[in-house]
């Protein structure tokens, strides 16, 4: 399939890519386009215009300052990978990079390209002639949600892979904007609608994630249940952190954005984990986001997933 016309900027500054975005109404950001190009392929998602990060210098890598880490947005998936100090670290964001799509998709694939990539939904992204077929849903600008049946609602799920391994380690996002630059706790740049998944202001730029001190002094872990070994999109993600206190629990794939399980986390919190009150605690994870069938897997077996992947991570951190 080939891709739609489109123009295309490559600013040389983050402040060039905010005018651009600002100047060109429906403009998106490029950084791998490991998600966005295969949408517009699909043309499920056709901007005017492209922003393009490529020549915008100090956005890859991570450096460490004051105890906290921080990682640029255009750090690939691989470069996480690669870096000794963030495998020591923090795990799970390894991991996570790890688990996600193939090799290629790692390569070109960025850390804030993950982050902000579009919620997906087995009635939306597929090709425009099997969309055609039946009437357009919410997400595509039609008027109903074809997942609940319901109108002017969008139940698309988010499938990051990265972003639940942050949620646990309590990152914090860089953004840039017209108005300048602020820090936000990562689970704010969602919404939590499908239609629209990101919760940034007007022409604002993801350039850099945080992670605070105390973010390293725990032990964590992410495991994904996948169709496949590689490539697919998880059926279930599951980040784990533990730390003095208590573990800290994150979905991905299960809601319309990234979930942390607060009801699972305060049954834990001061109390000594064992195999025993692991187990028990388990089937709590089930209640932890609204599952919907956005997939061709049912909702019951991906409750399941959810229990069985917190206790065996969990089984693992212990």
């Amino acid at each position: 399939m080939r891709l739609p016309k489109f123009d295309y900027h490559q600013p040389t500054t983050i402040e060039e890519a905010v005018a651009a975005l600002a100047g060109s109404p429906g403009a998106r950001l490029l950084a791998g386009g490991t998600d966005l190009l295969v949408n517009m392929k699909l043309r499920v998602d056709l901007p005017q215009t492209l922003v393009g990060l490529d020549r915008i210098p100090g956005l890859r890598g991570s450096t460490q300052a004051d105890g906290r880490t921080v990682m640029g947005a255009k750090t690939t998936l691989k470069d996480i990978q690669n870096d000794p100090v963030l495998l020591e670290r923090y795990p799970a964001l390894v991991q996570a990079a790890r688990a996600v799509g193939s090799y290629r998709h790692q390569t070109m694939g960025t850390l804030g390209g993950n982050l902000c990539q579009n919620t997906r939904c087995r009635f939306f992204n597929q090709s425009q002639e099997w969309r055609s077929v039946r009437s357009l849903c919410y997400k595509a600008g039609g008027e109903d949600c074809h997942v609940m049946n319901k109108k002017g609602v969008c139940y698309s799920t988010y499938s990051g892979d990265v972003a639940p391994a942050l949620l646990v380690l309590d990152a914090r996002v860089r953004l840039q904007g017209p108005d300048g630059g602020r820090e936000i706790p990562l689970a704010e740049i969602y919404s939590g609608e499908g239609k629209s998944p990101l919760a940034l202001g007007p022409s604002e730029v993801v350039t850099a994630v945080v992670l605070p001190e105390n973010s390293a002094n725990g032990r964590s872990c992410y495991l994904k249940q996948g169709l496949r070994g590689s490539i697919d999109f998880p059926i279930v993600g599951a980040a784990v952190a533990r730390f003095d206190g208590g573990l800290r629990v994150a979905y991905t794939a299960v809601d319309r954005s990234p979930v942390r399980a607060a009801e699972v986390e305060a049954e834990l919190e001061g109390r000594e984990l064992t195999g025993e009150l692991i187990d028990k605690v388990a089937p709590l994870c089930r209640k932890a986001a609204t599952v919907t069938r956005t997939t061709t897997q049912p909702v019951p077996y991906k409750r399941e997933l959810m229990a069985a992947l917190f206790r065996k991570a969990a089984r693992t951190l212990v």
